[in-house]
This record gives structure tokens, sequence and C-alpha cells, in this order.
């Protein structure tokens, strides 16, 4: 399944992924009719996955859409806790993922099925 836009606002267009919806400008998240409460560090996660879906997105990709483009030595642990918060507020399973993928010493993608 493929990335689809939702609305036509130019460069920020919020992305439906699975029952996902992921609104960069108004920093808005929905899983169907639920309205999720993210911190802003795990929506640029969500939306750099959810940009990418299906692609394997690295650990200094995300660590540049969060603004550190030179993460230092455990930034990697930073990241995973905030994997963690974001999979249980998703109600996601590490082991049985539905919707966000590990894949140790590379990085994270957001399943698109």
């Amino acid at each position: 399944m493929a990335v689809q836009p939702t609305s036509s606002t130019p460069g920020v267009a919020p992305l439906r992924v699975a029952d996902l919806e992921i609104d960069a400008l108004h920093r808005r998240i929905r899983q169907g009719a639920r309205e999720l409460r993210l911190t802003p560090g795990e929506h640029t996660i969500l939306y750099t996955l959810a940009a990418k879906a299906g692609a394997w997105v690295t650990y200094r990709e995300i660590a540049s859409a969060l603004g550190r483009p030179n993460p230092a030595l455990g930034e990697n642990n930073t990241l995973a806790r905030h994997i963690y918060t974001l999979r249980r507020r998703l109600r996601d399973d590490a082991l049985h993922p539905r919707y966000i993928e590990t894949l140790d010493g590379i990085g994270y993608r957001l399943l698109a099925a």
C-alpha cells in the first residue's frame, strides 16, 4: 500500500498509512476514529517513518529529522525509548508489529499494509 496524502496542502499534506493519518501541519495523529496524543519528537518520528512507509529509515535519518544530524553515542537508546512509547500509544507489539518494525543496527520502518 502506498502512502496517500489526504489533503492538498502543499508540502505538509497529512499522510495516510494503513489506519493512521499523520497531519504534520496541525500535529494530529488519528488511528481510525481515535486521536493520539504524541510528544513533538514522537510526532516527528512517526511522520518521518510514514513519509517512507514500507522502506527502512536509518537511525541517522530519524536523528536528522529530529534536528540532530550528527547523533552522539547513546542517541539510539533515546530513539529506542521514543519508538517504545510510540508502539504503546499505537497498541503495537514489537514481536508481531502491525505498524513499526525494527531492523537491529539499521533503523525502523512503518509497515504500509
